[in-house]
């Protein structure tokens, strides 16, 4: 399994083992979407004034073909993702590196006024799931040297 990504989260610490690997992933561990988070705002001369107060790393997954068996464990790291606690994501399960993240989206549609996060995974009649999650790199937070 050398290859596949795991997850661990919570106290004591919880292993989210990945069956398959996920789909599209980006480039080179490590190389994210970035976003930047500030605000920008136009004078009546047409001058455009920048405040950038950080540049976020996105990290987005796709998964397709998640055995059904693997949707207990997956459902108990969303519970605890939604919470706002932060997990670490491991690229190579048999690995050292890893970084801080937060889930920032797991690609639901949310029916309630107030919602946060919605997880809607779409299962087959193969007994396979198929969903996304966006994690949101914590700055500053744990990173493998």
């Amino acid at each position: 399994m050398g290859y596949y990504p795991k997850i661990t989260y919570g106290s004591p610490t919880t292993t989210l083992l990945f069956t398959l690997p996920p789909l599209n992933k980006p480039g080179p561990y490590g190389i994210a979407d970035a976003e930047a988070v500030g605000a920008r705002s136009l004078s009546l001369s047409g001058q455009m004034q920048t405040l950038h107060f950080r540049e976020d790393q996105l990290f987005h997954l796709k998964f397709d073909d998640v055995p059904w068996a693997d949707m207990a464990a997956w459902q108990a790291f969303i519970d605890y993702a939604h919470l706002g606690n932060s997990f670490l994501y491991y690229p190579d399960a048999s690995g050292t590196a890893y970084d801080e993240y937060w889930l920032d989206s797991s690609g639901g549609s949310g029916v309630a006024n107030q919602s946060i996060d919605a997880w809607g995974p779409t299962m087959s009649d193969r007994q396979q799931a198929t969903f996304e999650l966006v994690l949101r790199k914590v700055p500053g937070g744990l990173t493998h040297p």
